[in-house]
């Protein structure tokens, strides 16, 4: 099957396919095009099968809504519980870095704002609609995190946080 059957195969005939098929063809996709049709694929279980298939950690009952952009390098960067929500539009940055820019060379950037940390998602979260989570961040089961935010730090268990940056607005 040609490459172009095997992208329309997945992308529309998706509910005709289980899981193991689905894996199997996609193993000889390239990783961007793994995620691309992570964010895009429009079956939320055709999804996490992408993103899996990428290093992405997902458990089980989660729900992971189009638009989800996950920027890791494909490396085993992000770890995501088991109920979680996550609205869409949502980012997540593991690795960030000016790419081929000449600010890599200097130091402060170099040392200090090109990250490569690992996020991790509890249990039982639910992320809403355009949040952005930034490196080395641990968000804790039980909690909320509100449309639109920038989370930036770690946030407990049972907590709602929103803003910009991100702060506790309420304990559950």
């Amino acid at each position: 099957m040609k490459l172009s059957e095997q992208i329309n195969s997945i992308f529309f005939d998706f509910a005709d396919h289980s899981q193991e098929e689905i894996e199997r063809i996609s193993k000889s996709f390239p990783n961007k095009m793994l995620r691309w049709l992570g964010s895009n694929h429009p079956d939320n279980r055709t999804r996490k099968i992408f993103f899996r298939l990428t290093n992405v950690t997902i458990g089980e009952d989660t729900i992971i809504n189009q638009n989800f952009i996950v920027s890791d390098g494909y490396h085993p960067l992000l770890t995501i519980g088991n109920r979680v929500a996550i609205s869409p539009n949502v980012t997540v940055i593991c690795q960030s870095d000016p790419n081929y820019s000449d600010l890599q060379k200097h130091s402060y950037v170099k040392e200090v704002l090109m990250v490569n940390k690992p996020v991790v998602i509890g249990d039982d979260v639910w992320i809403g609609t355009n949040a952005v989570i930034l490196p080395g961040v641990t968000i804790g089961k039980h909690s909320i995190i509100a449309a639109g935010s920038v989370v930036s730090r770690d946030v407990p268990d049972n907590s709602i946080y929103g803003g910009v940056p991100a702060k506790l607005m309420r304990k559950l």
